[in-house]
């Protein structure tokens, strides 16, 4: 009896964990930012750079998500200690959109950083050849070196059947 319960919810959680909304799929982009030394704690600096799709994504796109947002620091600082807030938008003539933000940066002593992805469909920036972000950060102390940071992008997108 107890086989029978087992192979029921097995089955039953099969069925229902299908997506019947159409294919999905990771699209992975990777784009660096330079940090120059000497920024104080103070202001909120902004750092523009633009993300190439390079024909990647697929024309037949229902939607895409911020899935995963990672940053790196290559060279220059240690850690994100010297961060307290970071945000990261995608950035059109006409709009602002948040992919994610991390609003309390732990002094980890860590070289990466994970943000949170913000709930926000960006079908029509990753439709072009390339789309532009802007990283903002909030100082917690002045940076003592010229950083180089990587920052990496998943999308979970969705396709039309």
């Amino acid at each position: 009896m107890r086989f029978l319960f087992a192979l029921f919810l097995l089955s039953s959680s099969l069925l229902l964990s299908c997506d019947k909304n159409g294919d999905r799929l990771e699209l992975p982009f990777t784009t660096w930012v330079e940090v120059p030394a000497g920024l104080n704690g103070v202001l909120t600096y902004h750092f523009p750079t633009d993300v190439y799709t390079n024909g990647t994504v697929p024309e037949n796109l229902k939607q895409a998500q911020p899935a995963r947002i990672r940053l790196y620091l290559e060279d220059g600082q240690a850690s994100f200690d010297f961060a307290r807030r970071v945000y990261l938008d995608a950035v059109t003539d006409s709009s602002r959109n948040e992919l994610g933000y991390r609003l309390d940066v732990p002094l980890t002593n860590s070289a990466s950083l994970d943000l949170f992805p913000s709930i926000v469909d960006l079908k029509e920036q990753l439709a072009q050849d390339q789309f532009r972000i802007e990283l903002k950060i909030d100082l917690r102390s002045t940076t003592t070196a010229t950083s180089r940071m990587r920052i990496e992008l998943d999308f979970l997108a969705e396709l039309l059947d």
